[in-house]
């Protein structure tokens, strides 16, 4: 029986990748910064380890007798950069350390983003060996994340794994798209202008996941073809527009109506709403950081280097599982 560690087990892409690996016999403990908010996971036949990615001694603990360490925990939003650093940056870099001292080091998979590599540039998708350039202070941090686990891939077995937009059941921040098309038949698009996204259902990134652990290269920090780096997303691709009608169609909205903001209006309320947040201590997912992101255009990746050495494919397509998600929501009365 393998053994797996899952940091970020709280979160709805920890959710998917947790209840995949129970489903195919894995052995799963679970690290977690307090007992409150692991309620589900009680319910799971897990083992909760309690600890914090800026308390080495607890990681070294929870690394001890596994055979592949999930690294999902992480900040997506805050009202602080060093705060994403510290988290993004040193948190994944002290989990990699704890690995390095383990009598036999297990598999590390770290989840990065696309934000870490930067948007599309002429319209092409990003591929791994183009170079980086991250736009915003959380793509910068989970660059930093990526380029602390590199420089100990010499003694940690480590695989990269960028994904895109990751959207499913049990998302919290996803949900406000479903929850004002579904109330108020409007969908919010940034910019004036058409840009493409990659998305990925949070379980195909899990299946992605476990692939990229059990067939997928180790990272080697000579290389220049950035060797054990894979981005994960859909093979479709679409418009933010596009997106929201067929949110639309899953929630029973025979019409959305697309309403354009131009990137100046959107840049105000960020402000607005960091200042906001600020003044609350609570970050929210609309602030300045994901403004710079809008404003970069077009955010497409490919993920063909992840399916021909992995053999990774998504098990339906981007609509199905927006109905799916959709369903879910509804299911469980959030919308």
């Amino acid at each position: 029986m393998k053994h797996a560690l899952v940091t970020g087990a709280t979160g709805f892409i920890g959710h998917h990748l947790v209840q995949r690996l129970l489903a195919q016999g894995t052995a799963v403990k679970c690290l977690v910064r307090s007992e409150s908010r692991s309620a589900d996971l009680t319910q799971l036949d897990v083992k909760l380890v309690k600890g914090d990615l800026v308390d080495f001694k607890s990681l070294a603990e929870a690394v001890k007798g596994v055979d592949v360490v999930y690294h999902l925990a992480g900040l997506t939003k805050s009202i602080s950069k060093t705060d994403l650093m510290n988290v993004n940056g040193q948190g994944a870099r002290n989990l990699s350390l704890a690995c390095s001292q383990s009598k036999c080091p297990p598999t590390l998979v770290l989840v990065s983003s696309l934000a870490a590599a930067g948007p599309t540039k002429n319209g092409d998708p990003r591929v791994e060996t183009d170079a980086v350039n991250p736009i915003s202070n959380y793509g910068r941090s989970k660059r930093a994340g990526e380029l602390a686990v590199i420089d100990l891939a010499d003694e940690v077995p480590t695989t990269i794994v960028r994904p895109p937009i990751v959207f499913g059941e049990h998302d919290r921040d996803g949900f406000q798209w479903f929850k004002m098309i579904r109330q108020l038949g409007i969908h919010l698009t940034p910019g004036l202008q058409d840009y493409y996204y990659s998305v990925i259902h949070a379980d195909d990134l899990a299946s992605a996941l476990i692939l990229a652990a059990e067939r997928g290269a180790r990272v080697d920090r000579r290389s220049e073809d950035n060797v054990g780096i894979y981005f994960a997303a859909c093979d479709e691709v679409m418009t933010y527009s596009d997106l929201g009608r067929l949110i639309g169609d899953c929630v029973g909205r025979s019409r959305t109506r697309v309403l354009r903001m131009p990137m100046c209006v959107i840049r105000g309320v960020a402000l607005t709403s960091d200042l906001w947040s600020r003044v609350r201590r609570q970050p929210t997912i609309l602030n300045l950081d994901k403004a710079r992101e809008a404003a970069g255009g077009s955010w497409v990746c490919s993920s063909s280097k992840l399916c021909s050495e992995t053999g990774f494919t998504p098990s339906a397509s981007v609509e199905e599982r927006l109905r799916q998600t959709a369903d879910w929501y509804i299911g469980k009365n959030w919308l």
